[in-house]
């Protein structure tokens, strides 16, 4: 019988009160694909960081091609040929794509060093599957889909037999996402193995030979994935049926609420991205708006929440000029911002909870009085936001960085939601959750709606935008393009229109 790549055996890991892990034992073969499953906080994450040496266990080993790993060691790790795509990359953004991939080398390493044969490597690479990339491009003027292939060749070009990708597909537009999967299958083909976290059961289904599937720390299942499907699947990880969504209830649209006119805005490298975006967003309506990443879909988020100045075009919020506003002056107009990068923007990873809950208005009455924060008053703020919003930590008191990112953002939504605002900007405010998380963000924003709210929905999520807006959109080139009523939108036209196929005439 062929030997196995990797076990892991009886691993457990706890953070205080919260065990994370209990007693998981996984094995790979050689040549496999493994889907890791379970919702937000079911341990996922925290067994792949034992596995890659990031994290500890507090019991269990690690044996890779038969040898037992050095526990706590990412280079011990790399060494044995195991490598981790997370979802925040660790590259080095003022770089070029070569020097990037010489970070870490030895002085021993011969071409390595050398910036001709490293890109001639690169591209070779690249060619070879199908992740092509600049070797002399900066990294900062690649959009995410770019950087995730150069850290997934920096991975192949030191020697990894087993990859590990946390949430891979999470940025990725469709064209992407099938290019990621033809990678995975011919990396199979060549006899390397993969371990992918993910919640797009789809692609679990096409790519994986054996599905795992966690709940609390625990293995609760585990399948050949011939003869599974979505549904069974789906079960398996939350323990329970999913209930079909809730009918939308009908929300005419109301007045105007705001009004965005010729809108312009450079990236952080003083690249234009937004490039005259024009719309109506009418109260008691969301409008979705779909797009491949790196179209101007952050610089639009950043603009409308007043984190970005724009150079071009006018914001109108009832009426009300506020193109000038600052963050804090959308924010006291009535604009909430769910941001992409909860853990980087949304939240400060250090505080707690209930400091985080009440960042914006810390320095206001009933939170704090005569510059003392009234702890009592937030405490209890606190248990009750998350009761309502469904936030699983063991006390309010807990740290941001300790919550699963389901949590994270139900924290910030409960932040943002509960100010009761006229506008929320949404921009991919279902990154990486669950199906569970997932539909609780969208019912929660569709219950705001209802409530008169007007809702800018920004996802690469083709199928979440088709099922979220009322008006479908897409943000192509810097641009608003296509902008069709939900009954009128279909797949095809929506996909063309991210491609750039219609023209400046069909504009919203």
């Amino acid at each position: 019988m062929t030997r196995a790549l990797l076990e892991m055996r009886g691993i457990s890991k706890s953070y205080g009160s919260v065990q994370a892990n209990r007693r998981i034992d996984l094995t790979v073969m050689p040549g496999e694909i493994v889907g890791l499953l379970g919702e937000n906080g079911s341990g996922k994450s925290t067994l792949m960081k034992v596995l890659f040496g990031m994290v500890r266990p507090d019991e269990g080993d690690v044996v890779y091609q038969g040898r037992q790993l050095e526990a706590g060691s990412p280079r011990a790790a790399l060494e044995q040929g195991i490598a981790m795509i997370h979802q925040h990359f660790t590259l080095v953004e003022a770089m070029t794509v070569s020097e990037n991939l010489m970070l870490g080398w030895s002085r021993d390493a011969g071409p390595w060093l050398n910036h001709a044969a490293t890109a001639r490597k690169v591209r070779e690479a690249a060619a070879h599957y199908g992740l092509e990339v600049d070797p002399d491009a900066r990294v900062e003027q690649l959009a995410l889909g770019e950087k995730q292939r150069v850290e997934i060749l920096k991975a192949i070009l030191r020697g990894a037999h087993l990859l590990i990708l946390d949430e891979p597909s999470s940025i990725l537009s469709p064209p992407e996402i099938e290019r990621l999967l033809a990678f995975l299958k011919r990396f199979r083909a060549e006899g390397h193995s993969v371990v992918f976290i993910t919640h797009k059961l789809g692609e679990v289904l096409e790519v994986a030979d054996r599905v795992v599937v966690l709940r609390d720390g625990q293995v609760v299942g585990a399948t050949d994935v011939a003869g599974a499907t979505r549904e069974s699947l789906a079960r398996l990880m939350v323990g329970r049926e999913l209930a079909p969504p809730a009918a939308r209830a009908a929300s005419p649209a109301g007045k105007a609420r705001l009004q965005v006119e010729g809108l312009a805005a450079r990236d952080a490298s003083g690249v234009e991205r937004l490039r005259g975006a024009s719309f109506t967003l009418r109260a008691g309506e969301v409008l979705a708006l779909a797009g491949i990443d790196g179209n101007g879909q952050g610089e639009l988020a950043n603009t409308l929440a007043g984190i970005t100045v724009p150079t071009a075009g006018r914001i109108l919020l009832d009426g009300v000029d506020i193109t000038r506003g600052n963050a804090r002056t959308r924010l006291a107009a009535g604009i909430a911002y769910i941001p992409a990068d909860r853990a980087g923007t949304s939240l400060v990873q250090g505080m707690s909870i209930e400091d985080n809950l009440v960042l914006r208005d810390i320095d206001q009455e009933p939170y704090s009085s005569g510059g003392r924060i009234a702890r009592a008053v937030l405490r209890r703020l606190a248990q009750q936001r998350m009761r309502e919003f469904d936030i699983r930590a063991a006390s309010p008191q807990v740290p941001a960085r300790t919550l699963s990112g389901g949590n994270q953002q139900k924290v910030a939504l409960a932040r943002e939601l509960s100010r009761q605002p006229r506008v929320v900007i949404a921009f991919q405010p279902t990154w990486g959750l669950d199906p569970g998380a997932t539909r609780f963000v969208v019912e929660s924003l569709l219950k705001l709606r209802q409530q008169g709210a007007a809702v800018l929905y920004i996802s690469s999520e083709l199928e979440e935008v088709l099922a979220v807006g009322d008006r479908i959109g897409v943000l192509s080139g810097g641009r608003i393009l296509h902008v069709v009523d939900r009954a009128q939108a279909d797949l095809e036209s929506i996909g063309l229109a991210m491609a750039g196929a219609r023209t400046e005439k069909e504009m919203a």
